[in-house]
């Protein structure tokens, strides 16, 4: 079933963010294709349910520009995107990804950012760069994940994944939604810890484990920093159980309750022989 809720895209590389311009206006613009897969069981999934496309510009702040919109190729064009802070954005869902390919084909993506001072920054669009891998929780790992001890660290364990050879980076990121679990990883990686007392008891959660396959680049008159974004996406939900404490008392406490327990027979001794 398509999934039109609308997805948090993962933050751009802190190295892409260093290299942003110094000037008030457009630190970087980013456009995003998405195919996603719902995991249902430990078996790993392999029909997508569904596909989304988004376009995403930064500003400085929030005062830099009054409006931005995307000019392209496909038929929607221009589009606008809405205001958050210093972000803007737009998203819109897709059955299939022939009806994606249609509406937002190869060509030159430019964005226009209108204020005080206007700003463009171009994306070349010239292929994709999807990764041949699903993503996909081992079966030992969902099993586990169902009534969870959230009191308990938790290691998912999932595939890595290699990059498309047009990508500059692949990044795997794991999400617990409306949690701060949330962080990108090298494409190698195959496990992550979360901390203990992370998430609430007796409380459903949607996990997604993101392959983000991206292009890097920068417009070459702005010199605004520039991404193409292929993410193969999976989600799947989870229940936690109750929160029980398995902590192993420490040794001091131990001996005290050793001691006091010893105390205890000794007045109980003293009683019976009295």
């Amino acid at each position: 079933m398509l999934n039109t809720t609308l997805r948090l895209l993962p933050s751009l590389p802190i190295l892409v963010s260093l290299a942003s311009p110094l000037h008030a206006g457009l630190t970087d613009v980013d456009f995003f294709k998405n195919v996603e897969y719902t995991q249902t069981s430990g078996v790993a999934p392999t029909t997508p349910t569904g596909y989304f496309a988004s376009l995403r510009a930064f500003a400085q702040t929030a005062a830099d520009f009054t409006s931005v919109s995307v000019t392209y190729p496909g038929p929607a064009s221009p589009q606008a995107l809405a205001q958050s802070g210093t972000v803007f954005s737009f998203q819109t869902p897709f059955l299939s990804l022939t009806d994606l390919a249609a509406q937002y084909p190869l060509g030159t993506y430019t964005f226009q950012a209108n204020g005080a001072v206007n700003e463009t920054a171009s994306i070349n669009y010239t292929t994709d760069a999807y990764t041949a891998d699903i993503p996909a929780l081992s079966a030992a790992t969902f099993a586990a994940l169902q009534g969870m001890n959230p009191a308990n660290s938790f290691t998912f364990n999932f595939n890595s994944f290699t990059p498309n050879p047009s990508a500059s980076v692949g990044l795997t990121f794991l999400t617990v939604f409306g949690t701060p679990f949330s962080a990108s990883h090298p494409n190698s990686t195959t496990s992550v810890v979360m901390g203990a007392n992370t998430l609430l008891p007796n409380t459903t959660y949607t996990y997604e484990l993101d392959f983000s396959d991206r292009i890097s680049g920068r417009d070459p008159n702005s010199g605004v920093p520039t991404t193409l974004g292929f993410d193969v996406r999976t989600d799947g939900t989870f229940t936690t159980g109750n929160a029980v404490s398995t902590a192993t008392p420490e040794p001091g406490s131990l001996v005290l309750f050793a001691i006091g327990a010893a105390l205890l027979a000794f007045g109980v001794r003293r009683r019976q022989s009295e």
